[in-house]
């Protein structure tokens, strides 16, 4: 969407119909976009509301406006989709992280899985991207993304919830997803690292009624995986 500029704004910096943005939004603003007074610009709380705002004053490298309109849930799926992924190396990570969050995630929860080769994330660094992400895809929630957890904590968090695992061994297609939410408006969707699920993991998930689910006869890569699971499940839910 081109012709809408996204800038994150504080929710405490909304009050009475105005607005004012942080330094480095502010910055990118007027020295980045070049933008002046008078220029229709739309903004995202990061809680669940996107608003269509005019900037009405620049001063000390400072924007001020007014609200024009609230957008309550703008840009959000109907569906919570939360994702699990195997830690990856740092630049797939981060991929994987940015193109989640375009695809409307609610939360990312990295996984230290049997074969991953690297076991932590850099949580600033990854918040910094899904932040970027919501602002290019002009989302209104930054997805959670949480402290790496292990297989088992996930699974005990989430039992109550439909499970769907990538895996090249699935029985079902991503068509499964309408049957599914013909129960549930929320599901957890599981993605392996570079060396996918042990035995003993597929096992686990097994034993927890996850349904998994086979994106084709051609074998990719993690992050890309999440990229195709979660646009083939957007165009049942959104």
């Amino acid at each position: 969407m081109p012709d809408k500029l996204f800038f994150l704004v504080d929710p405490k910096d909304i009050s009475e119909g105005k607005f004012f943005l942080n330094e480095i939004e502010s910055n990118h603003l007027i020295k980045v976009l070049r933008k002046q007074i008078g220029i229709e610009i739309w903004l995202t709380d990061g809680i669940g509301s996107a608003y269509h705002a005019i900037v009405q004053n620049i001063q000390h490298n400072v924007v001020t406006g007014q609200i024009l309109k609230i957008f309550p849930k703008y840009g959000e799926n109907k569906v919570q989709i939360i994702l699990g992924i195997g830690i990856l190396k740092k630049d797939k990570t981060e991929l994987a992280i940015e193109k989640a969050t375009e695809c409307g995630v609610k939360e990312i929860i990295p996984l230290v899985l049997d074969k991953c080769v690297k076991r932590d994330i850099n949580h600033t660094r990854l918040l910094k991207i899904s932040k970027s992400a919501v602002k290019q895809c002009g989302r209104s929630i930054i997805p959670i993304i949480s402290k790496p957890n292990n297989l088992k904590e996930l699974l005990s968090r989430y039992a109550d919830i439909p499970i769907l695992v990538c895996h090249d061994s699935g029985d079902y297609g991503i068509n499964v997803v309408p049957k599914i939410l013909e129960k549930q408006s929320k599901m957890l969707l599981l993605v392996g690292p570079e060396g996918d699920f042990s035995k003993e993991e597929i096992h686990l998930l097994k034993d927890h009624k996850a349904n998994f689910i086979n994106l084709g006869n051609r074998r990719l890569r993690s992050e890309t995986a999440v990229i195709v699971a979660l646009s083939q499940i957007n165009l049942y839910s959104d």
